[in-house]
């Protein structure tokens, strides 16, 4: 395998005398967008990404003297050369020469996490920085490109080797080896990359487990994927690994349905009752208590016994 730094190493070039070393050991994939379309590319003018606060626990694996840096004059960044992939939260994603991604508005915290996540995170690669009123503010971060992961699209075959890989990467992330929790498990933040293997993004929400100084946590919550216990919309605190289990079982749900969930419900409603999908529409008996199990633990209103597909129990 290659360093994945063939097609990057002619775009990236030094900025504030810090070098590039290169990306991981891992390569990235030639993927075009499809009717991809939005606002222009973002310009010096945009709103700043104000440098944060970072906790003590997260300051230790600081990226700032571990990626290379490139401004926002770099040719990789001109208009010309970006292509929207899409937008999140926190701002749009771009496609650009290389076959790289850049993202816009993405804080030292969520890099330094996507560091200490390794092999369960897309690969970030280099800090964007943007010079304003001759000071210099983080613009964003150029990281792997990889495929987005379309759940209707997995074939009933490979529905089971799909859910256990989710289950696997949710797992190894939850782990003592990395101990992140990631605040916003949902199908379009897994990614296909290039050497096969499914990885997260968007760890905008993410925490470390060991961080006990999370009171001003501010990350964002995707409504359909948050577990009643979590207080929404009076509160929601920073996430857990209960959080992570009820979304990654709402998504598993998603990927043997094929159906967006919840998404006829008035979610403030319906997490205030502790409403959620219905168990039934699952087949498989090993699926359903799975899901049935991280539903419970996160809140939901559920049957005490999970609910066979005539509408008995077991």
């Amino acid at each position: 395998m290659g360093t994945g730094t063939e097609n990057l190493e002619s775009h990236l070039e030094p900025a504030l005398e810090e070098p590039f070393d290169g990306a991981k050991d891992r390569t990235t994939p030639g993927q075009k967008s499809e009717g991809a379309a939005g606002p222009p590319p973002p310009g010096e003018n945009e709103t700043r990404a104000a440098t944060e606060m970072i906790s003590p626990a997260l300051s230790r694996f600081s990226s700032l003297g571990r990626l290379p840096t490139i401004t926002t004059e770099h040719e990789l960044l001109t208009p010309q050369n970006l292509e929207v992939l899409g937008v999140g939260g926190s701002g749009y994603v771009y496609r650009c020469p290389g076959d790289v991604a850049y993202k816009v508005n993405v804080t030292q915290c969520e890099v330094d996490l996507m560091m200490v996540a390794g092999d369960c995170a897309i690969t970030p690669l280099c800090h964007v920085l943007a010079k304003i009123d001759g000071a210099w503010w983080r613009r964003g971060l150029i990281m792997e490109l990889a495929t987005p992961f379309d759940f209707k699209l997995v074939p009933a075959e490979e529905r089971m080797a799909v859910k256990d890989e989710m289950v696997s990467l949710v797992e190894c992330l939850h782990s003592s080896e990395v101990g992140i929790a990631h605040g916003d498990i949902k199908p379009d933040n897994f990614l296909r990359c290039r050497d096969g293997k499914l990885r997260l993004c968007d760890f905008n929400s993410a925490r470390l487990l060991a961080d006990d100084e999370v009171e001003d946590w501010e990350g964002g919550v995707s409504d359909r994927y948050l577990a009643p216990s979590r207080g929404y919309p009076d509160s929601h605190g920073p996430p857990t690994i209960v959080d992570d289990n009820y979304a990654l079982a709402i998504s598993v749900w998603e990927v043997f349905t094929g159906k967006d969930a919840l998404v006829e419900e008035d979610m403030e409603e319906a997490l205030m009752k502790g409403k959620t999908v219905d168990l039934d529409k699952l087949e498989d008996e090993h699926v359903r208590v799975f899901v049935w199990k991280r539903l419970r633990d996160g809140g939901a209103k559920v049957p005490d016994l999970v609910p066979s597909r005539g509408g008995g129990g077991k």
